[in-house]
């Protein structure tokens, strides 16, 4: 091989060429400086302006970051921190996954949820259209709904459609040529994102319900009147694609005051309908109806998710606990979703369900979410919605976690390192025909604050009785990518 210099702290070691290769921290893995020379080596620990690595044969050595390149920069900023003095491992990981077995049907493997199968290599597309190109003028006041559209028609494939800093009234959907009936008929197209100039400065205001210009109407389970866009639809509607994304903008309701339950207008923010690898990250939603609903996903991931509210938006109304609410649905996996995740949620304010899942739904992820006072949705009477991790909640106050889910947590569902003030365990209700006892439901409780059933058995019911301020690693669904990966995952 041809051989190579490196000065490393002042010593010159010889190397032989290499392929840069990554793998988890302790292990060795391929380095290069900002030169091009490798250097096999593992991480030893590392700091704000160095890492230390140590070779095969024992030698250590301190390098200054900026001599590394940029990959290797990024890849020791995603490795997680040592762990805390006190920490407690779970017998099903271990400290670095060591002790995990994905196969006995314990602790799933839910790495491979979100956008390409967990990646998340989202692309960096360049700019195809500009919707000022096309009329839209974001002053706030004029109607941009026509300009939006002709841009998306006329965006080329591996590109993005730019919205420059301003605010955008939305009329009407986008993405759909119309309803007929009750049938939505959809302008299906792929491979593309729709991002703004700058998160805060690209402004999409949702100027009416879509119930006010498509009317949908509808019936709860108990017969009272409502729309369909009470809980469902989008002004970005997605549907029948693959490779669409939203990104580094604001969505915005223009409705005032939220009113009570099932009485909603519709203003709601994103729809992705039969899609699979989509994303949305760097978004803000405010003043919603609902948030981001998703219907037949597959291997979508919510990134980096902020929801707000005016001041004067939330309900005063005491009519079903609406009382200081300001929208419906925050986030729902549905339909049918599988490996999708919700990644770095802030909620600032408070919805009737922040978290939901609907029957059908599998091997859905809620990492790093928090909010004042968050609720695990899981709406079906039958045993139909499985595998559901919630990993790294804080659940704010805590004590309306199950408010909708008399139905127990569903088929195995997971919760790890869930934090919350007045948290409790799934209870039986007298309307439910089957049991939502966690133990009964194969459930998996690992850093949960209270008292947990004596139970550990491989394959569900399994509960590893430990504080969620000690557990380490905090976050599952993270460490699994850190060990599949090698390194990024966070």
């Amino acid at each position: 091989m041809t051989a190579f210099r490196w000065c490393v702290s002042g010593i010159l070691i010889l190397l032989g060429a290499a392929v840069f290769s990554s793998s988890v921290a302790g292990e060795i893995r391929t380095w290069t400086s900002t030169d091009g020379k490798p250097l096999e080596a593992e991480l030893v620990g590392s700091d704000e302006t160095s890492v230390t690595v140590r070779r095969a044969d024992g030698q250590q050595f301190t390098i200054p970051l900026d001599r590394l390149s940029e990959t290797d920069q990024r890849w020791v900023a995603e490795q997680p921190a040592a762990p805390p003095e006190g920490a407690q491992f779970s017998e099903l990981w271990g400290e670095n996954g060591e002790a995990w077995n994905p196969e006995d049907g314990t602790l799933l493997d839910f790495s491979k949820a979100g956008y390409h199968e967990g990646a998340n290599d989202f692309p960096d597309w360049e700019v195809g259209v500009n919707v000022k190109d096309f009329g839209a003028v974001g002053d706030g006041m004029a109607d941009d709904t026509e300009a939006f559209q002709k841009a998306i028609a006329a965006c080329p494939e591996n590109a993005a459609v730019l919205v420059p800093n301003g605010t955008y009234r939305l009329m009407d959907w986008l993405g759909v040529n119309e309803m007929d009936g009750n049938w939505v008929k959809p302008l299906p197209k792929s491979r593309f994102v729709i991002r703004g100039e700058s998160r805060d400065g690209g402004v999409l205001l949702l100027g009416v319900g879509l119930q006010e210009i498509h009317p949908w109407e509808q019936t709860t389970g108990n017969g009272r009147p409502t729309s369909q866009w009470s809980w469902s639809g989008g002004f970005l509607w997605f549907q029948d694609s693959t490779e669409v994304g939203v990104e580094n903008l604001t969505i915005r309701g223009d409705g005032g005051r939220y009113d009570v339950h099932w009485n909603e207008p519709g203003r709601n923010g994103i729809f992705f309908r039969d899609v699979e690898q989509g994303w949305v990250r760097g978004v803000t939603l405010l003043d919603v109806d609902s948030g981001i609903l998703v219907n037949n996903g597959k291997h979508i991931t919510l990134q980096d998710i902020l929801f707000r509210s005016s001041p004067d938006r939330p309900s005063t109304s005491d009519f079903e606990n609406n009382e200081g609410i300001s929208g419906h649905h925050a986030i729902m996996f549905g339909g049918g979703s599988s490996w999708c995740v919700a990644d770095d949620i802030t909620f600032e304010n408070r919805f009737h369900h922040e978290l939901g899942v609907n029957p059908k739904t599998n091997h859905c992820v809620y990492s790093n979410c928090r909010g004042p006072n968050l609720h695990f949705d899981f709406p079906t009477h039958e045993d139909d919605i499985e595998n559901i991790l919630f990993t790294e909640i804080d659940a704010g106050e805590g004590n309306l976690i199950w408010r909708n889910n008399f139905y127990g947590t569903g088929t195995g569902g997971v919760s790890w390192n869930v934090r919350g003030e007045e948290l409790s365990l799934p209870k039986q209700e007298s309307r439910v025909k089957h049991s939502v006892a966690p133990e009964v439901r194969k459930a998996l409780f690992v850093g949960w604050p209270i008292r947990l059933p004596n139970r550990k058995e491989a394959g569900r019911p399994w509960f590893g009785e430990i504080k969620p301020d000690a557990l380490y690693p905090p976050n599952t669904t993270h460490a699994q990518r850190r060990k599949r990966f090698g390194g990024s995952g966070e």
